[in-house]
């Protein structure tokens, strides 16, 4: 078996081949991409945080290949019971589960959504101290906190609200927070994070 630091290298050079940061034309993306590659770790939460926010502008950009590029390679993250640390990997692996989806790549959305129910079980599984903290989650408490606190114009935010949204679809909607619902939260706040980028 792999340690991490070594899955984390082998992360690091495929996505360094599918990201190319030296030769990327937009400058907050090269910065971005330079700077998750260069401190890539499985082991550091702000490691992760990274490549989540990574993956966020990615897909504001327009860039879903290298969205699920860093999908892909976070696949191979073995959770080890850290929630926190894990936070930013389902984030990343909610948002190429939707966007594999979209793109008819049934295969490796999933593989995401498997890796993410690997983690929390299946709902028969559950006990009653993970079914209350689901049920809260999965009815949209954390996306209208976020809502609720955000300041405005916060791009940090709003885009931590696309990986939360992404969950919630994985998860194929709950009360009032059906697919069709989520699905139209997604799609504004995206239309919303690309005027504030001017993209």
């Amino acid at each position: 078996m792999s340690s991490l630091s070594e899955l984390a290298e082998s992360a690091r050079q495929t996505l360094a081949v599918a990201l190319v940061p030296d030769a990327e034309p937009q400058r907050d993306l090269r910065r971005m991409k330079t700077m998750a590659l260069k401190r890539l770790s499985f082991t550091r939460l702000e490691a992760l945080q990274r490549l989540d926010e990574l993956a966020t502008r990615l897909h504001l950009h327009r860039r879903d290949g290298e969205v699920l590029a860093v999908g892909r390679e976070l696949l191979a993250y073995p959770f080890d019971g850290n929630f926190t640390r894990y936070g930013p990997v389902e984030s990343v692996l909610a948002l190429a589960a939707r966007v594999a989806g979209e793109h008819g790549d049934n295969v490796l959305a999933d593989a995401c959504r498997a890796h993410i129910v690997g983690v929390y079980g299946r709902p028969e599984q559950w006990d009653d101290a993970r079914r209350d903290a689901m049920q809260r989650r999965l009815g949209g408490w954390q996306v209208e906190w976020q809502e609720r606190n955000r300041p405005a114009d916060d791009l940090a935010y709003t885009s931590a609200q696309l990986g939360e949204l992404a969950f919630l679809r994985l998860w194929g909607g709950h009360g009032q927070w059906s697919l069709e619902r989520v699905d139209r939260e997604f799609a504004a706040k995206t239309v919303y994070l690309r005027g504030l980028l001017k993209l």
